[in-house]
């Protein structure tokens, strides 16, 4: 028999719940059952559904958490403290954000036919400039490009005088070099290293004779 779980507050169950769902759907994939998660948390099944109120929830929340973790300010400005210097900081940061992407690209494809059916259900519709309805990526993976990008120029932003434009602009040139360096569903390999990336960024590809 499952052991009856210690008491917790939602919040605090729901994060024990990600925490053991993220790595369990990276190794069997979306048909993980509720009593799969269930054992694998050292929970009863029903203690899920106090928190998630079905399958989709669950797995959407998963995918939230996979593209944007709660503690994800947290452990960036801890993995950013022993870092010196703004190239060793641009290599861990690299490094951070492309296991990510590989992370939250097995959890995503897990979750897709979850994220398609609240897409068809109108979910992730909103309002466009022009007033009519739009649909687009659901909210958590916008949020979760806000952080990131606030997170990269907040790396940048010590080294201020270093820099040639603003951090904000050195951001969106950094994510855009992470975001174009791995792409193996396109096609596009090899790919870039994070060292490699730290060195376009800062050096640019041109040569400088002396």
């Amino acid at each position: 028999m499952t052991p009856r779980a210690a008491a917790m507050a939602p919040d605090d169950r729901r994060r024990a719940i990600l925490a053991v769902l993220v790595p369990l759907i990276v190794e069997r994939g979306g048909d993980v059952s509720t009593r799969e998660i269930a054992r694998a948390a050292g929970i009863a099944e029903g203690t899920i559904f106090r928190v998630f109120p079905d399958k989709k929830s669950l797995m959407l929340a998963a995918a939230e958490e996979a593209i944007n973790p709660a503690d994800g300010q947290a452990a960036f400005d801890e993995a950013m403290a022993g870092a010196e210097g703004l190239r060793a900081k641009v290599v861990v940061a690299t490094e951070r954000v492309l296991d990510r992407m590989r992370l939250t690209m097995s959890v995503m494809m897990a979750a897709r036919q979850h994220l398609m059916a609240a897409h068809e259900a109108g979910e992730h519709q909103r309002t466009g400039p022009d007033g009519k309805p739009a649909f687009g990526p659901p909210p958590f993976v916008m949020q979760a490009q806000e952080d990131l990008h606030r997170r990269l120029t907040g790396l940048f932003e010590p080294h201020r005088d270093e820099l040639a434009v603003e951090p904000s602009v050195a951001a969106v040139a950094l994510r855009s070099l992470i975001f174009g360096a791995s792409r193996p569903e396109l096609g596009m390999t090899p790919a870039l290293t994070p060292d490699q990336i730290a060195d376009l960024l800062l050096d640019g590809v041109r040569r400088r004779d002396s």
